[in-house]
């Protein structure tokens, strides 16, 4: 997974969420007591606690841009951690070596992981190791009610944990027991499997419903602020979106590692595999259709590789273990696949966003005394600097775009601390008239920062510094 991933582990880069870390840089301590991360209530509001304070901890420490780097290290490391316990479990179920590891790699390279990597989400990788623990709690059997009643606490605990870092990916849970369902083959087993997922189901139900009303009631006082992300039930887009499952979101699941959906692709794999499923069809997509069950009650309506990532866990699982029916190297073919296709992604997306910064930060070096900093930003068309498609917010995209505008002031700040531009001085940021900004910038500011749209005018002023994004 690190060799897979090692463009984004070497090249030094920041993009869209991760410039917020640099945003306590060169503002006066009364606007920025540097103590919060400009999230960090955000999180709080979405039903992400954990989420908020681990983040947090990350805006405290990092400093530099090679800091963003030693936490996507830290979040593979994680994941990685995650691929060798479900190899494992994979092990127990009664898989050869190869296909353990095969299946498990496999998953831990989709998409959604890719996009946790890049925006450093450490937080989804935590997520699924609960997950995961609390499946194994689950499976064993004890000799009193005591010892059931603490283990149950336990996979409570860490079911809730899983919730209140990433609730999507807390469905994690079930994609152990989905592989043993389509492993097994005797009457007796299978009949033991649909049990254990009806226990696995009921435990979650319950958790679930005690992490909506423990958020509701001791931390989200007003969601009003979280817009679309509210954390509160709306059905106003169910039918939309009952459609949108069927039309967008399974041909994306069943795309597997191709970010860039071909519709008529996944619903050919959705269909073969329907045909390897047979009998085992209906539950298999039963519980396909059951890591849904957040994005549907909630009023978000993005459709993301990172919120989904459990839906296409659950597709790969049932296609590749339908597959080994016919030869079990299959498993291992499909993630070499894999493997070379998300290296050949990662490294175009690493060099886009390297590029982006390094030219920032080189047009900062051109000059050696400067008071101010124009960005010409660029308008999103569906392409990165190399030209290639953008998918979602993180694929292939740009942060110096019209949408983002505080990204692009703190992607110029962590340029300034990558050239050891001193501490003491502050940045003043304006969008109004960029003459009247230069004539009253406020007392105490140093480094005036505005930005213009492409084709409108630019007013220059003596030590300027002009970067236009467009020229990439």
């Amino acid at each position: 997974m690190a060799l897979c991933f090692l463009p984004a582990l070497t090249l030094p880069f920041a993009h869209h969420d991760n410039v917020r870390f640099f945003s306590k840089f060169y503002c006066p301590a009364s606007d920025n007591p540097q103590k919060r991360d400009p999230q960090y209530f955000l999180a709080y509001l979405i039903g992400r606690p954990l989420t908020a304070e681990i983040h947090q901890i990350i805006f405290t420490h990092v400093s530099s841009i090679r800091d963003l780097t030693l936490v996507r290290w830290l979040t593979v490391t994680v994941f990685a951690i995650c691929a060798g316990l479900l190899a494992n479990i994979f092990d127990s179920f009664g898989l050869s070596f190869l296909e353990s590891l095969g299946l498990s790699v496999a998953i831990f390279i989709l998409p959604g992981v890719q996009d946790g990597m890049l925006m450093l989400g450490i937080q989804n990788a935590l997520a699924v190791w609960a997950t995961l623990w609390a499946y194994l709690v689950s499976c064993k059997s004890y000799k009193s009610r005591l010892e059931d009643l603490f283990n149950g606490s336990v996979f409570f605990c860490l079911m809730l944990a899983s919730m209140l870092l990433y609730p999507q990916w807390s469905f994690f849970v079930f994609v152990p027991v989905l592989v043993k369902y389509m492993i097994l083959s005797d009457p007796k087993g299978l009949s033991a499997i649909r049990k254990q997922i009806l226990h696995l189901l009921v435990f979650f139900s319950v958790t679930a419903v005690f992490y909506f009303f423990y958020i509701k009631i001791f931390v989200i006082t007003d969601d009003s602020r979280a817009g679309t992300y509210a954390f509160t039930i709306n059905f106003n887009f169910l039918f939309w979106k009952i459609l949108s499952v069927f039309s967008k979101i399974l041909p994306m699941a069943f795309n597997f590692w191709n970010f860039q959906t071909i519709t008529w692709l996944g619903l050919a794999i959705m269909g073969v595999t329907l045909v390897l499923l047979k009998r085992k069809t209906i539950i298999c997509f039963l519980l396909i259709g059951w890591t849904l069950g957040f994005w549907l009650l909630i009023p978000s309506d993005l459709i993301l590789h990172r919120i989904f990532y459990v839906t296409s866990v659950m597709a790969l699982a049932v296609f590749l273990m339908g597959i080994r029916k016919f030869n079990k190297y299959l498993i291992m073919g499909a993630m070499t696949i894999g493997l070379i296709g998300v290296h050949y992604l990662t490294f175009f997306n690493a060099v886009n966003y390297n590029i982006e910064f390094s030219y920032i930060r080189q047009s900062l070096l051109n000059h050696r005394h400067f008071s101010r900093i124009h960005v010409v930003q660029v308008a999103p068309n569906g392409k990165g600097y190399d030209g290639l498609a953008t998918v979602d917010d993180i694929f292939n995209a740009k942060t110096a775009n019209y949408y983002f505008m505080t990204d692009t002031l703190n992607l110029v700040r962590g340029a300034l601390r990558d050239i050891h531009y001193p501490d003491s001085v502050w940045i003043y940021s304006c969008e109004s008239d960029q003459k009247k900004c230069v004539e009253h910038m406020p007392k105490g500011y140093r480094l005036l920062i505005t930005h213009t749209n492409k084709n409108q005018p630019i007013y220059y002023s003596p030590d300027m510094v002009l970067i236009d994004m467009n020229d990439l």
